[in-house]
């Protein structure tokens, strides 16, 4: 290619400054470098004052700028070549010297991998040379030692041994010490050498041995009167090395003063204890526990934190004094003391023991946490060797021996069922106390061997269907009334006999007490099946000996009742303590008893069957006692009704009397049916009320019907009627039942039958509630009217009568697709359906 021709236009020396490498390097713009090559440019053209474009100085500059540019690159591309050609060699020349350094690594790890293998042989040479060492050194000190004890055993078979009564008498303390490890070693050794002629050291070993215990023991004795304790620290290291320690341990113990203060519990002053009224009073609130018992666990508190200190300055095993100083506490001075409380509590009451055993136990528990942080205090770990001896000392943790302690304190008043009949006894004993004037009443009205027998029939149902687990203690104090005698002789009155949720929710209390207690004295696996115990326990006596009892007798009273007079209300608001009664048991158990037996599936599962079959026994009772008391209250209804004369409805001129509202029967029946239905509302709720007097009004209305048929009506005489159907109607509106005033207001047009004139007997016939019903229903009715053959109404109603006769009935055309609305109320006057609902 020919070479370019310099063009005749040169950039000037600013450009030319731009177009260099530096001007490229870090943050770059390429508009800001188009505008410095252009603003030469602009600026001429603005100084010339041109308002013409003139692109040529723009495409002049770019151009020479450009080929500034192309020269530049290719110098850059240049000097990168050399750049890389000159990378190239240093790294081929940086391989080469790291693969070298490489060789020389591995020839250096090689060399220490074998000075350490070499190491490792010389160590473990090291290790079995130590050993041997180590070994031969035990055999050199045991050859030593076997060489001494026969020169002691020699001199004492020659009849003394003075080198080791020189050593406990010119060496101090610690000659004291070595001579009871070589006293005990020599004991074994005259043990095992069993001749003849070495009777005379076994002999004298013995007397050495007897003497050396007595000295250190006299010491032992005055250094702790003396409270020294350096001296008795001394004398228990020597006895351990000795005997190991328990001959000095036991004198330490034993003539401690806190034993010797509280050795005779029984014959101390009289405790100062709560109140006696509240402890056995099962309704008050529980009294604090016995002073005496809160002073002697402060002592304890107060002893055992010295003594943790004392014990382990004075012996080498302190952890194991320390334990058998806390059992001698617990099994001496603690338990000697709760004997007491709970003896004298028991002569009181069980209610009061079982209280007094809590209030020991939850006290005793403190007691035990707060012993366990003397744990600290002591030295020495389990199996621990004692410092400077050859004796191994085992003894177990504080904690353990602290539990082990409180469990066998308890053992006694909780083992088996020892305290759940405790329990059971307690709540019979109470349950009786507060059931006794209910009880009293039951055996003076009813008679003694009629209420026993339901007793006794009420246990037997227990035993069959629940296969019960109550003791046999309690199973007997159930069957029975004890003390009948007490019983007859208690004087009573009617209230007595009388149902009181305010009883029943001290009986519920007294129960929840037991239950609780129960938690703090039994362990987390027996408290489902104790619970369930316990509350099968309340069901027998509030459901069977309260709730059974009494509506029995309300059943009895029922049934005794005289027709002849008005009957009574009160079995209904037995009822409705009942129901009341009931929901608090329900209460109880959804909130106390439930969530106890919930882990025991099986537990759970039998007493929720117990809690619903005694529901299920109660509603079925309480329904009985209703159907019953309605039973006598239609039968005085029939009593009113049957006092109704002859000449009611068919009155002479003389005796007429239309001021009167209604007639005698009638306003005895409304009068006690409103009090029925006032009392109704007291005892009931909901839809009880309403099934309780649609039983009522619908059989009344049956009632009713079947009276208007008994008697001739006169016009005079249908007025009256229609005035007593009006009050009844009234009486029983003000129930607000719908179906009861459908069936009231059909009385009402049916009592319009005896009022109109013959003619227009039809027309009433034909209208409203009578038009529903079958004619061969209504036509007694019209037979009734004194004019019915006078004025020919029979035949006036000959052909339908007729008619209905030739259908069968009233089952042909003439009565197709209804059935008769009279006949369904008088099938329905007959129909009991009451099913009283107890709250759930």
């Amino acid at each position: 290619m020919a070479p370019r021709l310099p063009r005749p236009f040169e950039l000037n020396p600013d450009l030319k400054a731009a177009l260099r490498v530096e001007s490229f390097q870090g943050t770059f713009s390429s508009k800001a470098f188009i505008e410095k090559l252009s603003n030469g440019i602009i600026q001429t053209r603005i100084k010339e004052n041109s308002n013409t474009f003139d692109p040529k100085p723009f495409i002049r500059t770019f151009e020479s700028s450009l080929e500034e540019l192309e020269k530049l690159a290719s110098k850059m591309q240049k000097h990168t070549i050399e750049l890389e050609r000159e990378t190239q060699k240093e790294e081929l020349a940086f391989k080469k010297q790291v693969k070298e350094l490489g060789s020389g690594f591995e020839d250096v790890q090689s060399t220490l991998e074998s000075l350490d293998s070499r190491i490792s042989e010389v160590g473990s040479t090291a290790i079995r040379i130590g050993e041997k060492l180590e070994t031969a050194d035990k055999q050199r000190a045991r050859a030593v030692l076997s060489k001494k004890l026969m020169e002691y055993f020699m001199q004492f078979n020659d009849g003394r041994c003075p080198t080791l009564e020189s050593l406990m008498t010119q060496q101090g303390l610690e000659g004291q010490v070595e001579a009871a490890r070589i006293l005990r070693q020599l004991a074994v050794i005259s043990k095992e050498v069993d001749l003849p002629e070495t009777h005379v050291a076994r002999d004298g070993i013995e007397k050495f041995r007897e003497q050396f215990e007595t000295d250190m023991l006299s010491s032992f004795d005055k250094a702790y009167r003396q409270a020294d304790p350096k001296v008795m620290a001394h004398c228990a290291k020597a006895l351990l090395e000795f005997n190991g320690g328990h001959s000095c341990v036991q004198i330490y113990v034993n003539q401690h003063d806190f034993f010797m203060l509280h050795s005779k519990v029984n014959e101390s002053a009289p405790l100062e204890g709560p109140n006696h009224e509240d402890l056995t009073n099962p309704v008050a609130a529980i009294p604090p526990i016995d002073a005496g018992l809160i002073k002697l666990y402060d002592d304890i508190r107060t002893t055992v934190d010295q003594e943790a200190e004392i014990i382990s300055m004075v012996f080498p095993n302190p952890a194991a004094v320390f334990q058998v100083f806390i059992q001698r506490v617990f099994e001496q001075s603690i338990q000697q003391f709760i004997e007491t409380l709970l003896e004298r509590s028991q002569a009181k009451s069980t209610l009061a023991y079982l209280r007094t055993l809590l209030s020991i136990h939850e006290h005793t528990i403190l007691l035990v946490k707060d012993l366990k942080m003397c744990e600290d205090t002591l030295k020495v770990g389990i199996n621990a060797n004692v410092k400077g001896s050859n004796i191994s000392v085992t003894t177990q943790p504080l904690s353990q021996t602290l539990d082990r302690c409180m469990d066998d304190l308890f053992v006694p008043f909780l083992e088996g069922d020892r305290y759940l009949e405790k329990e059971l006894l307690s709540l019979c004993e109470i349950y009786d106390s507060m059931l006794a004037k209910f009880t009293a009443y039951q055996l003076q009205r009813r008679g003694g061997n009629k209420f026993r027998a339901i007793i006794t029939r009420t246990f037997n149902q227990i035993i069959d269907s629940n296969k019960t687990t109550l003791p046999p203690v309690v199973l007997e104090n159930f069957a029975t009334v004890k003390n009948p005698e007490k019983y007859q002789e208690m004087k009573v009155k009617d209230d007595d006999g009388n149902l009181s949720v305010e009883l029943v929710v001290k009986l519920l209390k007294i129960h929840a007490e037991s239950v609780l207690r129960s938690l703090g004295l039994l362990p987390v696996s027996g408290r489902p099946k104790h619970t369930a115990v316990l509350f099968q326990l309340l069901t027998d006596y509030i459901g069977m000996r309260y709730i059974d009892a009494a509506l029995d007798s309300a059943m009895e009273d029922l049934s005794a009742m005289d027709p002849k007079f008005p009957p009574d209300l009160r079995p209904m608001k037995r009822v409705k303590l009942v129901n009341g009664i009931i929901h608090l048991i329900q209460m109880h158990f959804q909130t106390t008893i439930l969530p106890l037996t919930v882990p025991s599936p099986q537990v759970y599962r039998d007493t929720v069957i117990q809690k619903n079959k005694l529901m299920a026994n109660v509603e079925a009772k309480a329904n009985s006692t209703i159907q019953k008391e309605i039973d006598v209250i239609l039968a005085w209804l029939e009593t009113c009704l049957g006092r109704q004369r002859k000449s009611d409805f068919k009155p002479k001129d003389d005796e007429v009397d239309l001021t009167g509202l209604a007639t005698k029967p009638c306003i005895d029946c409304c009068e006690f049916l409103r009090r029925m239905y006032e009392t109704t509302k007291k005892c009931f709720d909901g839809k009880n009320i309403e099934m309780f007097c649609s039983e009522v009004g619908v059989t009344f209305h049956g009632m009713l019907l079947e009276h208007f048929k008994k008697f001739q009506i006169s016009p005079v005489g249908g007025v009256l009627l229609t005035k007593d159907i009006a009050k009844y109607q009234e009486s029983v509106k003000a129930w607000n039942i719908p179906s009861l005033n459908e069936r009231f207001e059909m009385l009402r047009q049916l009592g319009n039958v005896f009022l109109v004139k013959p003619e227009i007997l039809p027309s009433v016939l034909n209208e409203g509630y009578l038009a529903k019903v079958d004619f061969k229903s209504l036509y007694p009715y019209l037979q009734m009217r004194v004019d019915f053959k006078t004025s020919k109404i029979d035949k006036l109603f000959e052909k339908k009568l007729n008619l209905t006769n030739s259908n069968g009935n009233g089952s042909g055309p003439a009565s197709s697709g209804a059935t008769s609305r009279m006949a369904q109320l008088e099938d329905l006057a007959g129909t009991r359906f009451l099913s009283y609902s107890l709250h759930r």
